[in-house]
């Protein structure tokens, strides 16, 4: 420990050992992780609490584990049942641990985004809605807001005759959902915090357990996560929240800069601690960011300023003519680049929406340099995976979305028909009626999911997924086409992880947190790997392109912000709105897009823009105006 904080600067320092109840402001690049594993691991090392009286919060699952080895680096030694984990994380170990108390059945399985889509479409066929009129993916964002805000079906307001048809949908989805033992993302919180408020035994017992609550990215907790923080609090816990509300960019998710503000009279905190000192960026863009941000009036307040005294290359404004214009001469700088022998995977391309990357994509492609969409599909996420996972899913119990979805993967020439035939049996599912049928096609598809729930039985996960994958036909149908031999790796490797996961999770010590179904306790992990919101980059040399919401937590030697105009960033909505809140989240994306870079940033912009259907000539964005003209290299243009 002694060498953990002299390594720290004062700020640092003082956040690691403030006292019980502190809100840290980090900054863009300042070192948070540092602070919060240091925190853990003071909190430890100096016996002022047991593993199992923390709990830490993060926002991705690989954050999580990374936390958690640093701790056990710094301390070493095992870090025993402390609890680090993201908030569905830790709601599905809740909700598992105490399934009879929530009125869950055991082995409840959890719906990634993908998955809830493909229940709703069912539910609206089998209800015989118009999903011209309710399309699936509206009724979802609609379900999962109202979840969000802690709204069950009859609680969510019906001013008009869509919002009561909405409702009524919603109580439908909830009745289905519970019937078949699935959550949904926004439901493994939502129920987690139902099981709280409802039993105080309970509630009590968690409060008096996690004597310790740590928040990372406390600004992008949405009204749901703060009410369920709020309700392990007894007035004797310790909150150690950090974030920055100059980096809350998740409006549309439910989150509020505002939280910060509010944690220091919830949660009791006796200090707020700043960090300002940023080891990623010159002072330059530091200096320009900082002058922007500044605009906005509902913040608390901090100015970023460089940890070297190096001032670095003035920020550049790049303007076109045209939007293939301003493609081209993005392109072009980063081919120099390439030439010069920078490493692509320090320069990334940011825009506003997914659409800009179109042109971008064609003039990257039409100079050989090569690139990629960061935010690419995750490995759970891939098609062959969830399709092997669904085997899976059958395995540990009747599922008619995996029954679906594994039916014809591979194809076995089980149509639509003999579907819907199915579906007209007087079955109370079609798993149900699926293993009583005698179509032979459909019979022997039954037999090979009885044959895999005695392997789940009689050899466990690993040796199940190996089966699922092989006896299946799905590695099989993989290996027979050229093309899809990376599919085949892929299902390879879901066996290598089962066969991990398998040996990590009978090597673990048990206590009340652990699944103790492999199985199940696998695919709560892939789901919950799937439903991570930020994605993870990789791979081979490759120019970087996209969303500045994807950016978030990146940082990149050179970044080139692409699209400044007014009515694309900031875009047209938080323009039409008229509204202070909408215009300042747009600031503060903005703020984010300009601190990922390292060393160089470059503000583009096209006096013309195909948008919408037509053709648009938008002044430049005012955001280039907020930044001080000594900052920039050419602030005439």
């Amino acid at each position: 420990m002694d060498s953990l904080l002299s390594s720290l600067n004062p700020r640092q320092r003082d956040a690691v050992v403030a006292p019980d109840g502190a809100l840290i402001l980090a900054g863009a690049g300042t070192g948070k992780t540092r602070v919060l594993v240091g925190r853990l691991a003071w909190l430890l090392h100096n016996n002022l609490a047991q593993p199992r009286n923390i709990l830490a919060v993060t926002f991705t699952n690989k954050a999580a584990r990374e936390m958690r080895q640093r701790v056990e680096t710094l301390l070493a030694r095992p870090a025993g049942s402390l609890l680090v984990g993201t908030f569905h994380a830790v709601c599905h170990k809740l909700l598992r641990v105490h399934h009879k108390d929530a009125n869950l059945p055991r082995d409840f399985q959890i719906l990634d985004s993908q998955d809830q889509l493909n229940f709703i479409r069912r539910l609206l066929r089998d209800r015989e809605i118009n999903e011209d009129e309710f399309p699936p993916a509206e009724v979802r964002a609609f379900i999962n807001a109202a979840k969000e805000s802690g709204l069950r079906a009859n609680m969510t307001p019906q001013t008009h005759s869509r919002a009561r048809h909405m409702a009524e949908i919603y109580a439908q989805y909830e009745s289905a959902a519970q019937k078949e033992g699935r959550l949904d993302f926004a439901e493994l919180l939502l129920a987690a915090s139902d099981l709280l408020r409802g039993n105080k035994i309970l509630r009590e017992h968690y409060a008096a357990r996690f004597q310790h609550i740590l928040v990372d990215e406390f600004q992008d907790t949405n009204r749901l996560q703060y009410d369920w923080l709020k309700l392990l609090d007894s007035g004797a816990n310790k909150f150690f929240a950090v974030g920055d509300d100059d980096q809350s960019i998740y409006g549309f998710r439910g989150a509020e800069p505002g939280v910060m503000q509010k944690f220091c009279a919830d949660f009791r905190a006796q200090k707020i601690v700043r960090l300002e000192r940023n080891y990623r960026s010159t002072q330059n863009i530091l200096a320009a960011a900082n002058g922007l941000i500044a605009q906005n009036t509902s913040r608390l307040g901090k100015t970023l300023r460089a940890s070297d005294s190096g001032e670095g290359a003035r920020v550049m404004i790049l303007r076109a003519p045209r939007a293939d214009d301003e493609a081209a001469v993005i392109a072009d700088a980063i081919r120099r680049k390439s030439a010069d022998g920078v490493n692509l995977n320090g320069v990334a391309v940011l825009y506003r929406m997914n659409a800009q990357s179109r042109l971008l994509e064609r003039k990257l492609a039409e100079l050989g340099i090569p690139y990629r969409i960061y935010g690419g599909l995750r490995f759970f996420e891939r098609m062959e995976v969830k399709n092997a996972l669904a085997y899976l899913r059958l395995a540990a119990g009747d599922d008619d979305d995996a029954f679906l979805r594994a039916v014809n993967a591979p194809p076995r020439g089980i149509g639509p028909r003999s579907i819907e035939d199915l579906r007209a049996k007087s079955y109370p599912s079609l798993c149900a009626a699926a293993w009583d049928s005698e179509v032979p096609k459909v019979a022997r598809f039954a037999a090979l999911i009885r044959e895999l729930r005695g392997v789940r039985e009689s050899d466990g996960l690993a040796e199940l997924t190996r089966a699922a994958v092989e006896k299946s036909g799905l590695l099989e149908y993989m290996e027979s086409r050229p093309k899809e031999r990376d599919r085949a790796d892929n299902l390879r490797e879901l066996a290598a992880a089962a066969a991990e996961f398998e040996r990590e999770h009978s090597g673990a010590t048990t206590d009340d947190e652990l699944e103790s179904d492999a199985v199940l306790a696998f695919l709560a992990t892939a789901a919950l790997e799937a439903g991570d919101e930020r994605a993870e980059g990789g791979g081979a040399v490759a120019a970087n392109l996209m969303t500045a919401h994807s950016a978030k937590g990146l940082e990149f030697d050179s970044v080139f912000v692409a699209g400044l105009e007014e009515g694309v960033f900031p875009h047209s909505r938080a323009l039409e709105s008229g509204g202070r809140s909408e215009l300042e989240e747009e600031r503060r994306l903005m703020y984010v897009a300009m601190t990922r870079a390292k060393r160089e940033l470059f503000l583009c912009l096209a006096d013309e823009r195909q948008l919408y259907g037509g053709v648009s000539h938008n002044p430049p964005s005012r955001f280039l105006d907020e930044i001080p003209a000594e900052r920039l290299a050419n602030p005439e243009a």
